[in-house]
Protein backbone atom coordinates (compact mmCIF):
# COMPACT_ATOMS: atom_id res chain seq x y z
CA UNK A 1 0.00 0.00 0.00
CA UNK A 2 1.43 3.46 -1.07
CA UNK A 3 1.62 6.04 1.68
CA UNK A 4 2.05 9.69 1.34
CA UNK A 5 4.13 11.06 4.24
CA UNK A 6 4.49 14.77 5.44
CA UNK A 7 7.38 16.64 7.32
CA UNK A 8 8.07 20.81 7.43
CA UNK A 9 11.62 22.59 7.68
CA UNK A 10 12.54 25.94 7.95
CA UNK A 11 15.49 25.23 5.28
CA UNK A 12 14.90 25.12 1.56
CA UNK A 13 18.68 23.14 1.59
CA UNK A 14 17.24 21.41 4.29
CA UNK A 15 14.00 20.08 2.06
CA UNK A 16 15.90 19.41 -0.76
CA UNK A 17 18.85 17.60 0.89
CA UNK A 18 15.90 15.11 2.62
CA UNK A 19 14.31 14.87 -0.71
CA UNK A 20 17.22 13.88 -2.85
CA UNK A 21 18.61 11.59 0.02
CA UNK A 22 15.09 9.69 0.45
CA UNK A 23 14.79 9.18 -3.73
CA UNK A 24 18.54 8.12 -4.10
CA UNK A 25 18.30 5.91 -1.43
CA UNK A 26 15.10 4.31 -2.84
CA UNK A 27 12.84 5.26 0.04
CA UNK A 28 10.67 7.20 -1.80
CA UNK A 29 9.75 7.15 -4.81
CA UNK A 30 9.36 11.18 -5.23
CA UNK A 31 9.16 14.01 -2.82
CA UNK A 32 7.50 17.49 -3.60
CA UNK A 33 9.00 20.14 -1.72
CA UNK A 34 6.68 23.36 -1.45
CA UNK A 35 6.92 26.71 0.15
CA UNK A 36 4.43 27.62 3.23
CA UNK A 37 3.36 29.32 6.16
CA UNK A 38 3.52 27.87 9.68
CA UNK A 39 1.38 28.89 12.28
CA UNK A 40 1.53 26.45 15.55
CA UNK A 41 2.08 26.38 19.22
CA UNK A 42 5.52 25.68 20.29
CA UNK A 43 7.05 27.82 23.57
CA UNK A 44 4.23 30.35 22.66
CA UNK A 45 2.26 30.78 19.36
CA UNK A 46 4.68 30.94 16.06
CA UNK A 47 4.31 31.72 12.95
CA UNK A 48 7.23 30.90 10.76
CA UNK A 49 7.78 29.83 6.39
CA UNK A 50 8.72 26.78 5.93
CA UNK A 51 9.05 23.98 3.72
CA UNK A 52 6.65 21.06 3.50
CA UNK A 53 7.94 17.93 1.87
CA UNK A 54 5.54 15.07 0.49
CA UNK A 55 7.06 11.45 0.29
CA UNK A 56 5.58 9.50 -1.66
CA UNK A 57 6.60 5.31 -0.63
CA UNK A 58 5.33 2.18 0.00
CA UNK A 59 4.30 0.97 3.32
CA UNK A 60 7.11 -1.66 3.84
CA UNK A 61 9.37 1.77 3.35
CA UNK A 62 7.93 3.93 5.90
CA UNK A 63 10.36 2.61 9.09
CA UNK A 64 13.22 3.25 6.98
CA UNK A 65 12.19 6.44 5.51
CA UNK A 66 11.75 7.97 9.48
CA UNK A 67 14.35 6.81 10.56
CA UNK A 68 16.23 8.69 7.74
CA UNK A 69 14.29 11.71 7.97
CA UNK A 70 14.35 11.79 12.06
CA UNK A 71 18.41 10.88 11.99
CA UNK A 72 18.74 14.27 9.60
CA UNK A 73 16.06 16.43 10.72
CA UNK A 74 17.14 19.94 12.37
CA UNK A 75 13.77 20.04 14.06
CA UNK A 76 13.79 19.32 18.37
CA UNK A 77 10.59 17.75 17.56
CA UNK A 78 10.05 17.19 13.84
CA UNK A 79 6.35 16.65 12.21
CA UNK A 80 6.42 13.44 10.69
CA UNK A 81 3.16 12.00 9.79
CA UNK A 82 2.21 9.53 6.93
CA UNK A 83 -1.47 8.52 5.35
CA UNK A 84 -2.29 5.64 3.02
CA UNK A 85 -3.67 6.07 -0.33
CA UNK A 86 -6.30 4.49 -0.63
CA UNK A 87 -7.47 5.82 -4.30
CA UNK A 88 -5.61 6.72 -7.18
CA UNK A 89 -4.21 5.74 -10.71
CA UNK A 90 -3.63 1.80 -10.14
CA UNK A 91 -0.40 2.40 -12.40
CA UNK A 92 0.40 5.61 -10.43
CA UNK A 93 0.24 3.45 -7.02
CA UNK A 94 1.74 0.66 -8.91
CA UNK A 95 5.18 2.65 -9.43
CA UNK A 96 5.06 4.35 -6.15
CA UNK A 97 5.45 0.35 -4.35
CA UNK A 98 7.93 -0.73 -7.21
CA UNK A 99 10.16 2.28 -7.08
CA UNK A 100 10.25 2.93 -3.08
CA UNK A 101 11.75 -0.90 -2.80
CA UNK A 102 14.94 -1.53 -0.74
Amino acid sequence: MPLAVFTTTDSETEARDLARGAVERHLAACVQVERITSVYDWQGIQEDAEFRLLFKTSAERYDALAAFILERHSYDEPALWGVEMTHGSPSFLQWIDETSTG
